[in-house]
């Protein structure tokens, strides 16, 4: 069998899923690798990797969007011609993780396709949503990377084909020893606007910011480049987690049972949807870093752990199933 695995890169929560699945499902299969998009800092395990300029969201330096760098800075024609050169055919299933190159050459020029996303997770009627409903937000989610049939991820599996957090087996096993410590990653944030808001931090603050060229420090504050092996270093040494709300770092933050608190990216509708939720699981949620109260949060309880279980092998049967030979042969 041979599986295209195509991933989003403008985060860095889809590739840690990757990570964690690509390795299961090669077990079983031949693994090629797409990704698509700049910002993300991790790198990816699989067989042939090819990578896509896609479509990155670009965000100005104070926790927003900006729709202007997002228009001006991606290559829209260059994206038109990948969608209709993307070797797509001669895969027997192509796993699609919120990526729009595949998503979309699969779309007009047909494949099999399986969307395995957080966002399959949010589109769903049962999830939570923000007090005003944002049309063009509802639309891209259903658009961005178009499928006819998926898997979803959510904070609570509020129904059937929408399952828990999985768990990355780096964050499950994690040997954690937190300490009055916090944790920040707000990538839409500047390094001088943190620094601003958090040198006067009652407890010290270790922030990751993307593409920094070197480690800065300001009062309680310091900020670094992203790594795998520095972030779970300062993951596991924090009791204290301030992101944006996205999914993969707060539900593992959920998990160890760290206190938490979560700003959306300004015009950024999936994260007031996944903030919805995150407040139902206990997070706290502030509109920006301006407003969050965080001295009274830093001396709040701590939540219990969240010990979603892990059905890493349950899964990756599931995905395999969707493929048309797999199908056949239960047949």
């Amino acid at each position: 069998m041979k599986i295209l695995y195509a991933v989003q890169g403008t985060g860095n929560g889809h590739v840690a899923r990757a990570r964690h699945l690509i390795p299961l499902l090669a077990k079983h299969a031949q693994v090629d690798v797409w990704i698509s998009g700049t910002e993300s800092q991790l790198n990816l395990p699989g067989g042939m990797q090819r990578s896509w300029s896609g479509i990155s969201l670009k965000y100005n330096a104070h926790g927003g969007l900006s729709i202007t760098r997002t228009l001006i800075k991606n290559r829209w024609l260059r994206f038109v011609r990948d969608v209709f050169r993307a070797p797509i055919h001669g895969y027997d299933l192509i796993v699609n993780d919120f990526e729009p190159v595949s998503a979309w050459a699969v779309w007009l020029r047909g494949g099999t396709l399986l969307e395995l996303s957080h966002q399959a997770g949010v589109r769903h009627p049962l999830s939570p949503r923000p007090k005003h409903r944002n049309p063009l937000g509802e639309w891209i989610l259903k658009n961005y990377a178009p499928s006819r049939q998926s898997i979803g991820f959510h904070v609570q599996a509020v129904a059937p084909g929408v399952h828990p957090p999985l768990i990355r087996s780096e964050i499950r096993t994690l040997a954690a020893n937190p300490r009055p410590q916090l944790l920040v990653y707000l990538p839409a944030y500047s390094v001088d606007a943190l620094a601003a808001a958090l040198e006067d931090c009652p407890v010290p603050v270790t922030a990751f910011v993307p593409q920094l060229e070197a480690p800065f420090e300001r009062g309680a504050f310091r900020a670094e480049a992203v790594t795998t092996e520095a972030f779970l270093t300062a993951f596991a040494e924090s009791d204290s987690v301030l992101c944006s709300a996205g999914f993969e770092l707060p539900t593992e933050a959920l998990f160890h049972g760290k206190r938490l608190a979560v700003i959306p990216i300004k015009g950024q509708y999936e994260q007031e949807c996944n903030a919805a939720a995150l407040r139902k699981a206990g997070a706290w949620h502030a509109p920006s870093l301006s407003k969050l109260k965080l001295s009274k949060w830093l001396t709040s309880p701590p939540p219990q752990p969240v010990r979603w279980p892990d059905y890493s092998e349950d899964l990756v049967c599931e995905i395999l199933s969707y493929a048309p030979q797999q199908l056949a042969t239960s047949n």
